[in-house]
């Protein structure tokens, strides 16, 4: 296959305009696979941030949560029993608010302008983030009516000053009908779900959203308890154990568990999976009918040379080898545009929407696989012509 490589890069090289649409026409291909693969991806890392971002070896969770954005609790009751569990370090709550979290921007003449988003609670004692910057900003959150903004909220949606703390601070919001003062802001990103997030303290959740219970203390429900585990236990037989030892109204799971679990509701239950699959078999097609289109005018255009090669002898093993050497070559030089393409798109779209757009290992090997294969099955498409013709006829 290598001896063939010269005549088959001389064949794509020869027409340099023909050339460049065919590098268009593949690059347009890829950049329709990778946004495909990245907006799916970043539905599903996106949704999981939040898990990623939480520093714990177990999770517990309501058996009625089928989604994180579910607003599915269970009692803190829960919470004493696993930390009852031997190998247990800590367990603690993390509270989460969305259908009445709406911040109100507050302008002269504009009335009352709300934002939705998503409010994180929890008692800034607990060592519960992973992120340096949120924990290097625990003491703002001290104060009363204070929360964080996460800076990768749609823009479209919270125009504020996200690059200065101080022109944040004096914005004049309100939460829950209650006066909100941003004091910073923090990383995390959206989602599906959500616009945006704040992060406050438990006892300010606990003043924002006393709705939470009927009666009694808002945060005598959880939404998600994270457990730290001691060095040296195992946290499969530690889930095993608190599986057996709590009451049947919660889930133990790992952290890849709970990673699988909501992944899995997102691909599954709604069409958005589908959606995304469908759209990356149309790319598939598109860039295979384009290739389809360029190595069969190649062969019509050289259709005499080649029945002088049959008429001297040449196999018919010659002739798939050379087209499909052509076939990948023209995958490859069409590939390296459309990813360079393709990763400028995923910079601007993870700026403008919030999403984790990012080129992965995962979803380059992918798209490059696709590529190669739709280039391989246009070129065996279009050598039938070249091996159903007889020399004899060609001249």
């Amino acid at each position: 296959m290598l001896a063939k490589t010269p005549l088959a890069w001389k064949n794509l090289t020869h027409d340099v305009r023909r050339l460049v649409v065919a590098i268009c026409g593949i690059a347009f291909a890829v950049l329709l696979m990778f946004t495909q693969v990245g907006f799916q991806n970043a539905l599903f890392d996106s949704q999981v941030k939040l898990i990623d971002d939480l520093q714990g070896d177990l999770f517990l969770i309501s058996k009625a949560k089928f989604t994180l954005a579910a607003e599915k609790r269970f009692p803190m009751a829960r919470l004493n029993q696993a930390r009852s569990c031997p190998g247990v370090l800590g367990v603690y709550p993390i509270y989460t608010e969305l259908t009445t979290s709406v911040v109100r921007r507050i302008e002269k003449g504009m009335g009352n302008l709300g934002y939705p988003l998503r409010t994180i609670g929890f008692f800034l004692d607990d060592p519960v983030f992973h992120s340096e910057e949120i924990n290097r900003q625990l003491p703002r959150l001290r104060v009363q009516g204070t929360a964080l903004l996460d800076r990768k909220s749609k823009q479209t949606k919270f125009p504020f000053p996200l690059d200065d703390d101080a022109a944040l601070e004096r914005e004049y919001l309100e939460l829950a009908g209650k006066k909100l003062t941003l004091v910073g802001t923090f990383d995390l990103g959206t989602d599906f779900a959500h616009d945006g997030n704040l992060i406050m303290s438990a006892e300010n959740f606990a003043d924002y959203y006393p709705h939470r219970v009927r009666f009694g203390d808002p945060l005598s429900v959880i939404d998600i308890g994270v457990v730290k585990l001691l060095p040296d236990a195992d946290p499969a037989e530690v889930r095993d154990f608190m599986e057996q030892t709590l009451d049947k109204d919660v889930y133990v799971m790992t952290r890849e568990q709970f990673r699988t679990e909501e992944i899995r509701f997102w691909d599954d239950s709604t069409p958005i999976g589908t959606i995304f699959l469908a759209g990356k078999i149309i790319g598939f097609i598109v860039g295979m009918v384009i290739c389809y289109q360029v190595i069969y005018s190649d062969i019509a255009d050289h259709m005499a040379e080649f029945a002088t090669l049959k008429a001297m002898g040449y196999t018919t093993r010659y002739f798939i080898l050379l087209i499909l050497t052509e076939a990948v070559l023209l995958a490859f030089v069409g590939f390296v545009p459309g990813t360079a393409v393709s990763t400028g798109l995923y910079s601007w779209l993870s700026a403008r929407t919030g999403l984790l757009m990012v080129m992965t290992l995962n979803g380059l090997l992918f798209v490059l696989v696709a590529t190669v294969a739709m280039c391989v099955a246009s070129g065996m498409l279009a050598v039938r012509k070249l091996l159903a013709a007889d020399p004899a006829n060609l001249f």
